[in-house]
């Protein structure tokens, strides 16, 4: 007997009636083996491993980024009232966070707080990873991660919400539950409403397109914890006196368009390579395997992207909004090419992907911000004062 996957599950076909041609479509795989050896005592200890190499490996790479710091003022009171207050006073979730925490009092304890988000997304990527690869695709997935623009962007970028953005999408993209979903979509308004709308976009392009189980309840929970999230911070912003003088999208809207223009002429080519650093060089290979298997995936990873690159063009942070818009589906869409069986799968991925790891790990890394390149030397100076106390 051989076994297919479809759009609906596994199919089973006799050796006289199975096509020779691969089926076009490939979601979701069987995981009846996956599932039985992922909690192997040996491979969670692995994993274990995988993380905390990971935390070290991201410290070492991109330092710790001493800015941010008007965020951290906001701790000690996050919903103070204010007649005509900054845009960023609309991100109340890890102020509000670290103020029942009690951190108003240390700026680096707060921006250990606000960076262990981005080790929880790493932890919720491997957990979610593990039930459908092998162990060495995991640890092949998790140096992805670390080795993106976005971790570069949640290290250098202390103080942000930018690290819970990622948490979040990640939390997201694989949850299954829609009570789960609804909690994470409002949380997500909390956070960044304006790139968390991006997010959910995105998350629905991809469940529909990856054909993900449930999606219409799916869906109905999103919207309804979205809609949910936004009219409870608003009101919250409200109540407490909070007047937001102008917003991200009104902020967005205000860019003139040479300056929009200037901020991705002025870098030169350079800036295309802060987007996603080497592993561009993978990308195509991606594609190429999900419309081989499954053409309406690899439609839906091409349309995340593009609301990626087109969110991002209004935009002053061009790495960091970009990498935490794209990131998220991009690792998805790479979980979900490595789960197929290896018959069908794209045979130079891993290879491909390899390299782009390495090919980043040995490349300069920086980010582009209002139309300028800049090196990471100042969250390394930063990390390295704070070791040596």
């Amino acid at each position: 007997m051989d076994i297919r996957p479809t759009l609906t599950g596994p199919r089973i076909l006799s050796r006289e009636t199975a096509p020779v041609q691969p089926l076009p479509t490939c979601y979701p795989p069987p995981r009846v083996d996956r599932r039985r050896t992922c909690d192997l005592p040996r491979d969670r200890l692995a994993r274990a491993g995988f993380i905390v190499v990971a935390i070290v490996g991201g410290l070492a790479l991109y330092g710790l980024g001493g800015g941010g710091g008007f965020y951290h003022r906001l701790v000690a009171a996050p919903f103070a009232p204010a007649a005509s207050a900054p845009y960023y006073r609309e991100s109340l979730l890890h102020v509000g966070l670290a103020h029942a925490l009690g951190l108003a009092g240390s700026l680096l304890a707060f921006r250990v707080f606000v960076l262990s988000f981005f080790w929880l997304g790493l932890v919720r990527l491997v957990t979610a990873a593990a039930r459908r690869l092998s162990l060495a695709d995991v640890a092949l997935v998790l140096a992805v991660a670390v080795t993106h623009p976005t971790a570069m962007i949640a290290h250098a970028w202390t103080c942000h919400p930018d690290a819970l953005t990622y948490a979040l999408t990640l939390a997201l993209l694989f949850a299954r539950r829609p009570a789960f979903i609804f909690s994470i979509a409002a949380l997500g308004a909390w956070n960044h409403l304006a790139m968390w709308l991006v997010v959910c976009t995105s998350a629905l392009v991809l469940w529909w397109t990856f054909a993900e189980p449930r999606f219409r309840p799916r869906a109905f929970a999103l919207g309804a914890g979205l809609l949910g999230g936004v009219v409870t911070c608003k009101l919250a912003l409200h109540l407490c006196g909070i007047t937001i003088a102008e917003d991200r999208f009104a902020a967005a809207a205000a860019h003139p368009l040479p300056v929009l223009l200037g901020y991705w002429t002025g870098p030169g080519w350079p800036l295309l390579y802060t987007l996603a650093f080497a592993h561009l060089v993978w990308l195509p290979a991606l594609l190429l395997g999900l419309r081989r298997l499954a053409p309406r995936a690899a439609l839906g990873l091409v349309v995340t992207q593009a609301l990626a690159l087109g969110a991002t063009f209004f935009t002053e942070d061009t790495t960091r909004v970009f990498a935490f818009l794209a990131g998220g589906p991009l690792l998805y869409a790479l979980v979900r090419a490595l789960e197929v069986p290896a018959p069908h799968r794209p045979a130079a991925l891993r290879p491909l992907v390899l390299a782009g790891v390495l090919l980043t790990l040995a490349a300069p890394r920086g980010f582009a911000w209002k139309g300028r390149l800049h090196d990471l030397e100042a969250s390394r100076a930063h990390l390295r004062a704070l070791l040596s106390r």
